[in-house]
């Protein structure tokens, strides 16, 4: 497996650029498996790496078992090692969050922290093809559109993480096991993978399995290629809306409020015009990520139909006027009626 590892990684550019990078280590096979190849490749790619854990204390004294792991696991590969702790489930009630995405975001933040702290180029990320696999699917259930199925890339740039790299997406998990047995690597074993309270779970000790025993032997691969085809389609499209937004948008000299203009934005095919509308409230509001397709199929709904306008969350409204579409505040006047 090291080999083909490394092959693809040189055939796809995977480290093309990058001189230091973190990664990201949980102590489980995925993981272990990432970290032991890259540190044999390291000098290969002509990479620095270090080892980062996150213990995020939801585990008790089998979370803090794991950091000790990872910690001497790094001392084994001659790699350096950075740790921290934080309370999830604190962090997840105040900020009115599930307590996986607490998670997801604390641990983000400390990867994104260590890499800064090092001046380094990337935080290396264990998913694989099983995990793309099972985002794709969660997704699809909850009603995603099209732009929602590049669920994981090979190299993804955040604005709030920077660069990150997934070199092991080509790879199934039992693959990343049996390479851990054959370097007597012992994984760690997080039991809470094997609740099925949680819909992750449910889609990978249920689901999955389901489908690819009675529909599809490769399931797995089938709805990873789904994502990489939709990813180069929307990467696509995004180019396109990249040139075509400085015609359909000006700006209100008046309000300095960014406008889309009804009459350029209907010559646009639906598939552009749902994209569009997606940037235009990225550059409004600064971020997309409170709204969904039914909001922005509704913005396009008022374009299209000449309709006064509809409600958006952040108490906001998509609000248009002479031909002129802009997102505004979403006043609600109360009245007391007299006594």
């Amino acid at each position: 497996m090291f080999k083909r590892f490394t092959e693809f990684c040189r055939t796809e550019k995977i480290f093309d650029g990058i001189k230091g990078a973190v990664v990201a280590v949980s102590g489980g096979a995925d993981s272990l498996a990432l970290a032991d190849m890259l540190a044999r490749a390291r000098r290969m790619f002509g990479i620095e790496i270090c080892i980062a854990h996150y213990e995020h204390g939801l585990r008790g004294q089998d979370s803090l078992d794991d950091e000790k792991f990872v910690e001497e696991f790094s001392e084994n590969l001659g790699i350096r090692f950075f740790s921290e702790s934080g309370d999830v489930k604190k962090f997840s009630a105040e900020n009115k969050i599930s307590t996986e995405t607490a998670a997801r975001v604390l641990r983000y933040e400390f990867l994104a922290k260590v890499r800064r702290s090092l001046n380094f180029d990337a935080i290396i990320l264990a998913h694989h093809a099983d995990d793309f696999a099972e985002t794709i699917l969660m997704r699809i259930l909850r009603g995603t559109g099209t732009s929602g199925l590049d669920a994981m890339k090979f190299k993804t740039f955040s604005k709030d993480y920077g660069l990150l790299i997934r070199p092991l997406l080509k790879f199934r998990k039992f693959e990343l096991e049996r390479y851990c047995e054959s370097r007597n690597l012992i994984p760690r074993i997080d039991a809470t993978n094997f609740e099925t309270d949680a819909t992750r779970n449910k889609i990978r000790l249920k689901l999955l399995p389901e489908l690819e025993k009675n529909f599809n032997p490769a399931i797995v691969e089938t709805l990873c290629r789904l994502g990489e085809t939709s990813a180069a389609e929307k990467d696509f499209i995004n180019s396109e809306v990249e040139k075509i937004f400085p015609e359909i948008t000006v700006k209100n000299f008046k309000t300095g409020r960014l406008e889309i203009l009804q009459s350029e934005f209907l010559k646009l095919h639906p598939a552009l015009q749902r994209v569009a509308i997606r940037k235009f409230v990225e550059e409004v509001t600064g971020s997309a990520k409170d709204f969904g397709f039914v909001h922005f199929e509704e913005i396009r709904k008022v374009l299209a139909n000449n309709l006064t306008g509809t409600e958006l969350p952040k108490k906001l409204r998509a609000n248009l006027k002479q031909g002129k579409l802009t997102i505004i505040e979403n006043k609600v006047f109360e009245f007391n009626s007299a006594e």
